[in-house]
């Protein structure tokens, strides 16, 4: 199986003091290359903002006013975390003076013979002190309640212009050499405080003609209207972003990677983050997907809680039985008509731990479930879990998947 290792280059600058080197992104591709990673999956945006050199986004830049205004926390932790964000965005720019980001990932990964994928979240455009220069400038294209609020950060691809950003966007990545492109429902704005009323959003104008078009019935000035139409509606939209991403990946000779949750829907909880309220949620039309050669592969539990059968958040997807191996389950959904059409199944890795013992324990657990339920390899997130003399535990997880133990290094407990 595929060993993908996710690089939140974001995380990278965070986590160190001094900007990041194009020396040291080298290093990092090195290290992982040399430990067992297959292949490269890199993250290029965070919150609104697109860290490399283009014009679709502002400059990396921190609204401290907004931050103060907007964002949920204590005086102290406001303080705290402005005085980061402010660090943090002044390195980000520095590395980006010296090097583009994904240009150097792509080179040295090839020089490896690695595959590099870079990876988009297509929710995750917007957050206190950040700014989405697309969203700015075209607002309506935010999911939408009936009242006219919007989910900030989170876009409606029922859009056609917000289907075309995301096509520049990935046209951009692929002119700098990137062997596909991989579709996250990663979204930080599900962190943040939102109306807990199930379906809140969903009501954009294109939702409502559509919906009006098929049925008569105006679904902004009543509750008596078939939901499951509703959701299939913005499934099919959701859809559509996806094809207009293969003609181009697929006229480039480069995949199509797209981040799928178990169940019927996919949907987005908000405060908490893993709850079980449903605040937006569109039907999961995944078979077309696979049937039509639109995806090349499918990334299983994208930003889910698979190690948790019994967490809240399975309480809102009635489809997921309840406290399933998730991972078979996963494997079940999916593996069937995606082995039939030559379409890799891959597994989110989830969270992975500090502890060191803890790391090989689970990494062990996650080579075990890989093997008995037909995976075609994991995205392990991410290689920050393995920098400061941890690569030792990503190459045991290699040797694994070839099928080799390898010798015990914990004592027994």
């Amino acid at each position: 199986p595929e060993i993908i290792v996710d690089i939140d280059f974001n995380d990278e600058i965070i986590r160190r003091p001094e900007p990041m080197t194009e020396e040291q992104v080298i290093e990092l591709v090195d290290e992982l290359h040399r430990h067992g990673a297959d292949t490269l999956l890199v993250r290029m945006g965070f919150l609104g903002l697109l860290p490399y050199h283009t014009d679709l986004s502002y400059p990396l830049q921190f609204d401290e006013e907004d931050f103060r205004a907007s964002y949920p926390g204590s005086a102290e932790e406001i303080d705290r975390l402005a005085e980061r964000n402010r660090g943090w965005l002044a390195r980000y720019r520095a590395a980006l003076e010296m090097y583009n980001p994904p240009e150097v990932f792509i080179r040295a990964g090839h020089e490896r013979d690695m595959r590099v994928v870079i990876w988009i979240d297509i929710y995750d455009d917007g957050y206190p002190g950040f700014h989405s220069k697309f969203l700015d400038e075209n607002p309506h294209c935010h999911w939408t309640a009936r009242d006219g609020s919007h989910f900030r950060g989170v876009m409606q691809y029922a859009w056609p212009e917000a289907r075309q950003f995301r096509v520049r966007q990935a046209r951009e990545l692929l002119d700098l050499g990137a062997d596909g492109i991989h579709l996250s429902t990663s979204a930080h704005s599900r962190h943040l405080p939102s109306v807990q009323q199930d379906d809140f959003y969903g009501f954009g104008a294109p939702i409502v003609e559509e919906y009006r078009r098929r049925t008569g019935v105006d679904i902004r000035n009543t509750d008596d209207f078939d939901r499951e139409l509703w959701h299939r509606i913005k499934g099919e939209f959701v859809n559509q972003l996806y094809r207009d991403l293969a003609d181009l990946c697929h006229s480039r000779d480069a995949e199509l990677w797209i981040g799928l949750q178990l169940g019927e829907h996919i949907h987005l909880a908000a405060n908490p983050y893993f709850g079980d309220n449903v605040v937006a949620r569109y039907a999961n039309l995944w078979r077309p997907l696979v049937t039509e050669d639109i995806a090349d592969a499918i990334n299983v539990g994208d930003y889910e809680v698979l190690d948790s059968a019994d967490h809240p958040y399975w309480l809102a997807k009635p489809s997921v039985p309840a406290d399933a191996d998730l991972y078979a389950f996963g494997a079940r959904q999916y593996g069937p008509l995606c082995r039939e059409h030559d379409v890799k199944l891959y597994l989110f890795g989830e969270w992975l731990p500090g502890s060191h013992q803890a790391l090989d324990h689970l990494l062990a657990q996650k080579a075990r479930i890989i093997l008995e339920n037909g995976y075609d390899g994991i995205d392990l997130h991410e290689a920050a879990n393995f920098e400061g003399g941890r690569m030792i535990f990503l190459r045991r997880f290699s040797e694994r998947l070839r099928g080799v133990e390898p010798e015990p290094i914990f004592d027994a407990q």
